[in-house]
């Protein structure tokens, strides 16, 4: 198993500001932070004004499978106790956010995770108790990013949210009145595995169609390596030189950023199936504020508005005219920070 303390790590004096005054029992409280993603694990402490203290990021490793990955956040766990306990931080919980349906009061994977194959059934809560004698508090990664987003970032003073990360998976997460909204059995929020086409593309969950089928980063670069293959443009010419196999989502969007039209289309292709599913979202939950976040989405300055304005389009006028649709504030921090934050939810 690598060695957690090779993993790329930052000292960071950033600070997240809420809405209300930063709180000022910072000091040597701090809250820890874990964020398995499918692509990377990110982690770090930070004081409960929102004040990283530091973090650091993995590669998930997820093919490697569920134990190994178990072994891999158990690794960093332990290296975050150790980092606070060498800075003399007090640290009341370890908040992991993961992808699937947790259980939150257990920490239990509950159902399957397209993106990491084994996962279901992982005691995650259990495992890191066991190890580290403290209290674990264990849920979905969406829900985690979105406390943080709705206590330091983007959605300070919302009632009503729903957030969506768009990356290897597509996530979701519903806030209303300041708590998540888990559902019976915890499966709430899973707007990636939401249907837009009922006889679309097949999607790793197993169903066809669902937006993560034409929003994942995959299903991205499929879309745009098709394009390129009938029509290499100068621009990703230049960029990939010739070569599709480098393509991948920085390249996309910096061949945006030069008005190459097959990036462009793309992109506003990508906008408007996700814009197809959230516009059933705000028919239901007429929420007052979207977040999205994720890689496509930092990229390119356009894609939250050809997302905002597709939205409108399909959605009932009533439960869009006052929606607010908005890029994620806190970018790859949100994930370990509002894992931080779930033991303030924990009631």
């Amino acid at each position: 198993m690598p060695d957690p303390s090779t993993s790329h790590k930052t000292s960071h004096s950033t600070t997240h500001k809420s809405g209300s005054n930063s709180t000022q029992d910072g000091g040597k409280k701090a809250y820890a932070g874990i964020d398995v993603g499918g692509t990377n694990i990110k982690f770090g402490l930070f004081h409960p004004d929102g004040n990283i203290i530091y973090k650091e990021q993995r590669p998930t490793m997820a093919d490697k499978g569920a134990t190994p990955l178990m072994h891999l956040i158990t690794n960093i766990a332990e290296r975050l106790m150790m980092h606070a306990s060498e800075d003399e931080l007090e640290v009341p919980w370890l908040g992991v956010g993961t992808p699937g349906a947790i259980d939150f009061k257990t920490g239990l994977v509950l159902g399957p995770t397209p993106n990491i194959v084994g996962w279901e059934g992982m005691a995650v809560g259990e495992n890191l108790r066991d190890r580290l004698n403290m209290s674990v508090w264990v849920d979905n990664d969406v829900n985690a990013m979105a406390l943080a987003e709705l206590k330091f970032g983007a959605a300070v003073g919302a009632k009503s949210v729903v957030c969506v990360t768009v990356g290897t998976g597509i996530g979701g997460a519903v806030i209303i009145d300041g708590k998540v909204v888990r559902g019976h059995t915890h499966s709430a929020g899973e707007i990636g595995h939401t249907t837009i086409n009922f006889d679309g593309p097949p999607c790793k969950c197993g169903k066809k169609g669902c937006i993560e089928a034409y929003c994942s980063t995959s299903a991205i670069i499929i879309r745009t390596k098709k394009k390129l293959e009938k029509d290499m443009t100068p621009v990703f010419q230049e960029l990939i030189g010739g070569d599709i196999q480098k393509l991948n989502i920085k390249v996309l969007t910096a061949a945006a950023k030069q008005d190459d039209y097959v990036a462009k289309e793309v992109l506003e292709e990508t906008a408007e199936y996700l814009a197809i599913g959230l516009g059933n979202i705000a028919n239901v939950l007429n929420p007052q504020i979207m977040v999205v976040g994720g890689g496509i989405v930092d990229g390119s300055p356009e894609f939250i508005g050809y997302v905002s304005a597709s939205i409108r389009k399909h959605a009932f006028p009533t439960a869009v005219k006052e929606l607010k649709v908005t890029k994620a504030a806190l970018g790859n921090d949100a994930g370990f920070i509002g894992a931080g934050l779930l033991g303030e939810h924990r009631n």
